[in-house]
């Protein structure tokens, strides 16, 4: 059951102040970043970097993500699902954008997987998603005809694994990160990406408040960044 506005409210004044259990706060974030949107269609209008015809794929982008997420297999914690708002900047940028080489950190249950395969395949794009997790049964998630890669990575040495693996791939045109969320490994991966980016490639990553890597990196290695609020937690997008 939704809950209510006040609840909402609450628990947002709450992650503003005090940030998330073992996390940081969005006043912490904020102060790293060039703009904090509590929706997307408040982000499309604002970055001119983000075409104004993906506000015509939100709510498509919503439709889909109600689906998905109901019908898709559970494999692991459905508390790692991406959000809605991450789940529709991934839509829309994939159909405006048509990104040649995605790469997803963090497979999971694959809502983040089909929400970047089906704008792929929506916009009829040669597009290519690599995903990487260490969970083997994550393989599953699309079945689609798409162009999916999916990446098993060994639960230790798990970093020099996806150096190695991502410096056989094209330079990226979008990294999702929603995989560890320690700080060491967001940091890592955060730097990673930005080697493996094209100049104005984009970096996402979900649970920015969880530790305070993408405050400390955001504003010093990126050209900007912003804060997208997703129900639970915070998206970060920073452009390179």
């Amino acid at each position: 059951m939704p809950e209510s506005l006040f609840a909402t409210l609450k628990r947002r004044f709450s992650l503003f102040l005090f940030g998330a259990r073992n996390g940081v706060s969005l006043n912490f974030l904020s102060r790293s970043s060039n703009g904090v949107f509590i929706n997307l269609e408040s982000l499309i209008k604002f970055e001119s970097e983000l075409s104004n015809k993906a506000l015509g794929y939100i709510p498509a982008a919503a439709k889909l993500y109600s689906k998905i997420s109901s019908q898709q297999p559970v494999i692991t914690n459905t508390r790692w699902n991406s959000g809605v708002q991450l789940f529709s900047l991934l839509y829309c940028i994939t159909c405006t954008r048509k990104p040649k080489i995605i790469v997803e950190t963090g497979v999971a249950n694959g809502i983040s997987t089909n929400a970047i395969m089906k704008a792929l395949m929506a916009v009829k794009s040669s597009g290519a998603l690599y995903s990487f997790d260490v969970l083997p049964q994550t393989s599953q998630v699309y079945t689609g005809d798409g162009q999916w890669y999916f990446n098993l990575l060994p639960k230790r040495k798990t970093s020099k694994s996806l150096v190695k693996a991502v410096s056989k791939i094209s330079k990226v045109d979008i990294w999702l990160h929603d995989s560890d969320h320690g700080y060491r490994w967001q940091k890592f991966e955060y730097i990673l990406a930005l080697k493996r980016l094209k100049s104005n490639g984009i970096l996402i990553s979900d649970d920015v408040d969880a530790t305070p890597a993408w405050g400390e990196l955001a504003k010093t290695h990126f050209r900007k960044s912003y804060i997208l609020y997703d129900s639970r937690k915070f998206v970060g997008i920073a452009f390179k």
